[in-house]
């Protein structure tokens, strides 16, 4: 074989392993994006074929299509079958213009680099599929938690909602026996149906299953609003709550519904943890470029063994059938995916300290 065939073997060989490291760099880059990863793969193939100025690269698949210039009507290609889970669903090739190329003018090594780009593409469709699915059940487990809290603090709905309909009872019989001062019974009528309203909205919101939403907030209201459904799960329990807000109106970008899904697992766990005449409370703090959220009770504390472990999804202390330990998990996720932190300190009988901190909004 003469030096100048060699040197050409190798320098194809050099810009097949080149092309190969180039998508592996791709998709690490742009692993959060499904089409810019396939646009940015599909646009470096053709660099691996010989005459890489006149290949064009396809992807396509059942649902996409992904290509690295415009096909020409009459060409010549190679294929090969781009398969998922067993299942064929879709195909890589490279198109030449004809009659300009041939199919002689493919080198028997592109099929075999074709195969395995098509291999590798694959991987690519299998790992955002792992990713979808990661998401719908993480989704899921959020939605069902949510749904479990409801049902736990279905005193603190009734109270809030049989206060302002008592009143609209009320005024309407007043109204009735009375026609003298109806303009300020109406008022109240109104008043009292618009709060009513306002709480049917917020527990409708907090149930339904939606996009993460996330706005600049300042977090006392907030946390105001959650510990007032949770006050008759207090008084059941016996237990009271001292709420000591930092009165700094910094600001933070979070999801309001999921924040206050964290604020019901945090309190409801201390609840359970706390014995009848017990203390709990929420303080909240600026700590250079974040607000640091407190909650503190004089539980029981979480024995040393397990305190690893607390984070882990569907591992609880309590009893068969009282949880599904899913609720700690739930708040992990959600403070990470806000780019926050959660930590505790906890020790056997002298209660639980948990810190959820969250990055302020730079002005």
């Amino acid at each position: 074989m003469e030096s100048e065939d060699i040197i050409e073997i190798l320098n194809e060989r050099i810009k097949e392993l080149t092309c190969l490291y180039e998508i592996s760099n791709i998709v690490a880059r742009h692993s959060d994006d499904y089409e810019e990863t396939m646009n940015a793969v599909v646009s470096a193939i053709p660099k691996a074929w010989k005459y890489s100025h006149y290949a064009i690269a396809e992807i396509k698949l059942l649902d996409a299509s992904f290509c690295s210039g415009l096909i020409p009507k009459n060409r010549v290609s190679q294929e090969a079958k781009i398969e998922v889970d067993g299942s064929t669903c879709g195909k890589l090739a490279i198109h030449y213009l004809s009659p300009k190329f041939s199919e002689s003018d493919f080198l028997m090594e592109e099929m075999q680099l074709l195969q395995k780009l098509a291999n590798e593409i694959s991987n690519i469709i299998e790992r955002f599929e792992h990713k979808r699915r990661e998401e719908l059940l993480e989704r899921k487990i959020q939605h069902n938690d949510r749904l479990a809290i409801l049902g736990q603090i279905t005193a603190g709905i009734a109270h809030e909602i049989n206060t302002p309909l008592a009143s609209i009872l009320g005024f309407s019989q007043l109204i009735q026996e009375n026609e003298e001062n109806i303009k300020g019974d109406i008022e109240k009528i109104i008043n009292a149906t618009l709060h009513a309203r306002e709480v049917v909205k917020k527990l409708m919101f907090f149930a339904c299953e939606m996009p993460q939403r996330m706005q600049q907030t300042v977090i006392d209201p907030l946390l105001q609003d959650a510990i007032k459904l949770l006050n008759p799960s207090l008084q059941k329990a016996k237990i009271t709550l001292e709420f000591k807000p930092a009165h700094d109106d910094v600001l933070i970008e979070v999801d309001p519904v999921q924040i206050t899904q964290v604020v019901f697992n945090l309190v409801i766990n201390a609840i359970h943890a706390t014995p009848p005449g017990g203390q709990i409370s929420i303080s909240t703090k600026v700590e250079e470029n974040h607000l640091v959220i407190i909650f503190k009770d004089s539980g029981k504390g979480i024995p040393a063994q397990i305190k690893d472990r607390i984070f882990e999804p569907f591992f609880s202390t309590k009893v068969v059938g009282e949880g599904s330990g899913l609720g700690l998990s739930v708040v992990h996720g959600i403070i990470m995916n806000h780019h926050g932190n959660i930590d505790f300190i906890s020790h056997e009988g002298q209660g639980t300290t948990f810190y959820v901190s969250l990055p302020i909004v730079k002005k």
